[in-house]
């Protein structure tokens, strides 16, 4: 939803108006993300969350494409935390994040894989 109706007309908010409220310095060129196809998306679950490629292709070939089921990403958070990997912790937990609020789909059930990049250095 980029815009609220209220009883003076249609609002909408801009990228301004957030850094104006919130004091954040908007600076630089917006992240591009590009279309990942379905190897490309497997590849990168097996490096930045470290499963097996078969679990990462048995989850994008459920998903019908470069997806993960929310789902998917809280039980490897909870196998991850397990055996402290934190970086990939931290990665799952920001996908999910993600999935849940800023990138949500109509089900509300999947997030694309690619939004996994922004993640690759925690740093």
């Amino acid at each position: 939803m980029s815009s609220f109706h209220l009883p003076v007309g249609e609002v909408t908010i801009t990228l301004d108006d957030v850094a104006s409220l919130l004091h954040l310095p908007i600076i630089g060129a917006f992240h591009s993300f590009e279309t990942l196809h379905g190897d490309e998306a497997i590849l990168m679950l097996v490096e930045l969350l470290e499963v097996s490629g078969e679990k990462a292709r048995v989850e994008t070939v459920q998903c019908h494409g470069a997806y993960v089921r929310l789902s998917w990403l809280r039980e490897i958070y909870q196998s991850k935390c397990e055996v402290e990997h934190w970086t990939v912790v931290a990665r799952a937990y920001l996908l999910h994040l993600l999935g849940c609020t800023l990138f949500a789909n109509k089900s509300a059930t999947y997030v694309h894989v690619v939004f996994l990049d922004a993640f690759r250095d925690l740093s």
